[in-house]
């Protein structure tokens, strides 16, 4: 007589599985490159045509202002730079559904960012000033968001690695407002810095996960058999 149990009718079984990542489109690789690049070239062609503009000391914000002559040149860099967010969101397959909803959602409030600028260069308003807290809490909350649990999850979205990544950020974000707010000379180095750790860490992950993701898995929520 056989001494194996089989399960209870009607009491079902857990059993842990692990699933394989899903594969980052190459679109998706595309779209997280396109931000950066696009950033940094509307930025540094904006600065070339804006006389005695101070990187160091004047934030971006001062090249897309109202009044400036190259505030649609920032607006539509801005934008092309919220549509890679969207795409890169949609297409970063591998990560946790919370940070994709909060990477796509800060693609979608930058165009606030673009279309609402300052008034007046040099001047802050506060309708720019909340658009661009809303844009820069959701990039920095993403990674938190985005990350798995287990051993076998690449490093790029192992949840530890996503809390660190997001407090610099957050801490970045503290360093920015600060220095508007006593008003220091170095705004322009902050905010750039700022918009430069939030837009290469959605790459870093594209292409770590593109490239390495291969084998990698993560627990999945236990089924129920």
């Amino acid at each position: 007589m056989s001494t194996s149990q089989s399960p209870q009718p009607g009491i079902p079984l857990a059993v842990p599985t692990e699933e394989a990542l899903a594969p980052v489109p190459a679109w998706g690789v595309l779209s997280a490159a396109a931000a950066p690049v696009v950033l940094a070239a509307g930025y540094l062609y904006a600065a070339s045509l804006t006389p005695g503009f101070q990187p160091v000391s004047q934030p971006l914000s001062d090249l897309g202002a109202a009044n400036a002559g190259t505030r649609w040149l920032m607006a539509v860099t801005l934008m092309l730079v919220g549509v890679s967010y969207i795409v890169t969101a949609l297409g970063l397959r591998p990560a946790d559904t919370a940070g994709r909803w909060l990477l796509g959602g800060a693609g979608v409030m930058m165009f606030w960012v673009a279309l609402i600028p300052n008034n007046v260069v040099g001047k802050w308003t506060l309708r720019h000033i909340l658009g661009s807290a809303f844009v820069f809490g959701l990039l920095a909350l993403w990674p938190a968001m985005s990350g798995h649990l287990g051993p076998r999850v690449p490093w790029p979205l192992r949840r530890r690695v996503g809390v660190m990544i997001s407090i610099v950020a957050f801490v970045l974000i503290e360093l920015t407002l600060w220095g508007i707010i006593l008003r220091a000379d170095t705004d322009g180095a902050r905010e750039v810095l700022l918009y430069a750790v939030t837009a290469l860490w959605p790459l870093v992950v594209v292409v770590w996960t593109k490239v390495r993701g291969a084998g990698w898995a993560y627990p999945a929520v236990q089924r129920r058999v």
